[in-house]
């Protein structure tokens, strides 16, 4: 899957509608199907993913495809590929909160080299991380060893 033609703009949209106490769902540009929401159980939501979650899965996602892509360009692939996000949602003042400490951990298998410098990348590339304001710290686990730790900074 090459990327032959690079857009100077590209558009998307997401629209949320809250159906009743305590779900919702949205629809986007590319998925036609409603994907349902909710705010996280313990705050009695229910068994869906929460915005927090879905926010952290977009981080996931666009590293996921980033490094797919930057792989693509160097006549590479993963034999293997996982990416794992994890972070804290603090509370800063009264209800006000903030994620801090927000991991990416990439797990990747194939060819040592190349991986590497298609890793090295992705910090610098990944659309999400680079449009949002809290510092990703990105684990580089290459051959089941670890390789790289860098920055979205």
């Amino acid at each position: 899957m090459r990327i032959k033609d690079l857009v100077e703009k590209m558009q998307f949209t997401a629209t949320a509608t809250w159906e009743k106490d305590k779900e919702g769902s949205f629809l986007t540009t590319d998925y036609s199907k409603s994907i349902f929401f909710s705010c996280p159980p313990d705050l009695g939501g229910i068994e869906t993913p929460s915005p927090e979650d879905l926010f952290l899965s977009a981080i996931a996602t666009c590293t996921l495809t980033t490094l797919l892509h930057i792989c693509d360009s160097l006549r590479t692939a993963p034999n293997t590929l996982k990416v794992s996000v994890s972070g804290d949602l603090q509370l800063i003042k009264s209800s006000y909160y903030e994620f801090e400490n927000i991991i990416c951990q990439l797990e990747v298998t194939g060819d040592e080299f190349l991986l590497e410098r298609a890793c090295e990348k992705v910090p610098k590339q990944c659309v999400v991380s680079n449009s949002i304001k809290p510092l990703i710290t990105y684990q580089m686990i290459i051959n089941s060893q670890h390789r790289l730790t860098l920055t979205n900074n």
